[in-house]
């Protein structure tokens, strides 16, 4: 198995273990493996891939796109409810606030 196709399969890897860590809610985790994620793709992207090997490589890019669309998503839900928390924290405050003007 050549150099290029093992380091496309460890992008893969990298994306499925990011994609673990954020389903554990481990944001920490995704973010540290994300720098090395980040450094893979960017080799496998400016590497010259063998016309032998493009297929190859194309497909598991292409899965680890998918996967890490997938952690992507679950990084809006997670943002999407913070957002949604805060502003209900906020309206619990201007109750509260309220609330002590007429104590």
């Amino acid at each position: 198995m050549s150099v290029l196709i093992k380091l496309a399969q460890q992008a893969l890897q990298q994306a499925e273990q990011m994609e673990q860590l954020a389903q554990d809610d481990d944001w920490e985790g995704v973010t540290n493996l994300q720098v090395t994620h980040n450094q893979t793709v960017s080799r496998l992207m400016t590497a010259e891939i063998p016309a032998e090997e493009v297929k190859e490589v194309r497909q598991i890019l292409l899965t680890t796109k998918e996967t890490n669309n997938r952690t992507m998503q679950l990084a809006e839900q997670v943002k999407q409810k913070l957002v949604k928390d805060k502003k209900t924290l906020g309206q619990a405050a201007k109750m509260q606030k309220a609330l002590d003007a007429f104590r």
